[in-house]
């Protein structure tokens, strides 16, 4: 799946996504002076049940980046949306 959406499918999963970033945006914005970290993870294409066969990782591949990635921004403060190696993803 690109992050395009030239294709559609996909509706209520990419609803759901697109509602859990906007409350957390939302939630950030109004505790802008708590010092917590507040991290939204995108694990990667993975293959699971909803990933499916074709997924280019394997759980033994995305779930130590995604704790490595916690782990290492445990400290920061604010919210970031990160990917399971560390990169910010786009809103």
């Amino acid at each position: 799946m690109t992050a395009t959406d030239d294709k559609g499918g996909f509706e209520v999963y990419r609803a759901s996504k697109s509602a859990l970033n906007q409350l957390m945006r939302s939630f950030a914005a109004r505790h802008a002076d708590d010092p917590r970290t507040l991290l939204l993870m995108a694990p990667g294409w993975v293959k699971t049940d909803l990933g499916g066969p074709a997924a280019r990782l394997t759980t033994d591949q995305s779930i130590p980046g995604v704790v490595d990635t916690i782990e290492s921004r445990r400290a920061e403060g604010g919210l970031r949306f990160l990917d399971y190696e560390g990169r910010t993803v786009r809103w």
